[in-house]
């Protein structure tokens, strides 16, 4: 294939900071956009240089004008979305989180192989350069034996009740929006929990709008993790190893800065120098894979979306909280011991 040719599903913040950082991405060009007012996606076009404007999502994914769609749209639209574009032999970047639950992703990720088309969840900052130079940290064992993570991602976000952030029906919530983040971090670091302890608060719209997680591992690691959509916090990552410790810059999950801090108090500190926001490394990626003609990313895998998605799952059912489709299979009597989990759930 020669040049990947990208189109864009939706023309909300996100999918407007990734069409920004698209012309720092070595690879690929930007061909489409489509949203479900021809207004808006004229004025996308027009703003980011992009040739072809279509008025609604099914022009875009039956188009022979681009080969891969980026889908960047409320949670609740993921998987029909996703799915039709397999089915059209379209490759696919979803933002995260890829699907509401695991079920979804595992169906979609069964019709990628048959489709034989390439598939991943826009964690975009899986390809971070910090967090890229904090796996190597690790791996040759700067930090010697990695014994616990502390991460957050808090924003005080809009509380419209029938917004994307709070509205059941959009698959709101603190969870999937923002507690992804830190989930992914320790997830990328130690891999999926053995258990997991829980507080959570539900709001009025009878979503999760603030959580703390401890996740533990039988090999002795822990990782303590928050995420809000009602409160604001410096939104650091520490992780915390034998011989020393490892520091993300301030709005972890985009850091421009990593330090690490060794047991004797020596420091080493490292600028990147990233333009935009940090969504061009994910779509290198993809425009790598593609080439390679690989239908998953070896750097964020099929597996490791549905481990993040698993995790989610079983906090979402221990906390109460269920998608408009999704099965309820346990009410609040029942018994969970089988999870392995200690929670609580608290009204906003």
């Amino acid at each position: 294939m020669n040049e990947v040719r990208w189109g864009i599903i939706g023309t909300g913040t996100i999918a407007q900071a990734f069409a920004a950082d698209f012309k720092y991405a070595k690879t690929g060009v930007l061909r489409a956009v489509a949203s479900r007012s021809k207004e808006s996606a004229d004025a996308f076009a027009e703003r980011f240089d992009i040739e072809l404007a279509m008025m609604d999502y099914f022009s875009l994914i039956n188009s022979h004008e681009v080969d891969v769609i980026y889908i960047g749209v409320p949670n609740s639209l993921h998987f029909e979305l996703a799915k039709a574009c397999i089915q059209a032999g379209k490759h696919v970047l979803c933002e995260k989180p890829f699907t509401l639950n695991e079920q979804q992703a595992e169906e979609l990720f069964e019709l990628a192989k048959k489709y034989e088309v390439f598939v991943m969840e826009a964690m975009w900052t899986r390809f971070n350069p910090a967090v890229e130079q904090a796996l190597e940290w690790v791996e040759e064992g700067e930090i010697g034996l990695l014994q616990s993570i502390q991460a957050s991602f808090c924003i005080n976000g809009s509380q419209d009740p029938e917004g994307r952030l709070l509205s059941k029906e959009l698959g709101g919530g603190a969870l999937l929006d923002v507690g992804i983040y830190p989930i992914f971090l320790a997830q990328l670091f130690l891999g999926k929990p053995d258990f997991i302890q829980n507080q959570a608060v539900v709001g009025d719209t009878d979503v999760d709008v603030f959580e703390q997680l401890l996740l533990g591992w039988d090999a002795g690691q822990l990782a303590a993790l928050e995420s809000s959509i009602i409160s604001q916090q410096p939104n650091r990552a520490v992780l915390s190893g034998s011989e020393g410790y490892i520091e993300f810059g301030q709005n972890w999950y985009q850091s421009k800065s990593l330090t690490l801090v060794k047991a004797d108090g020596a420091e080493h500190s490292i600028e990147f120098d990233v333009p935009g926001v940090g969504y061009q490394f994910e779509i290198e990626e993809v425009n790598r894979c593609i080439q390679e003609g690989l239908l998953q990313s070896p750097n964020h895998s099929w597996q490791n979306t549905l481990d993040i998605l698993s995790t989610m799952d079983e906090v979402r059912q221990d906390i109460g909280v269920f998608y408009p489709g999704e099965p309820e299979p346990c009410d609040h009597d029942c018994d969970i011991e089988h999870h392995h989990h200690e929670h609580g759930h608290h009204k906003h």
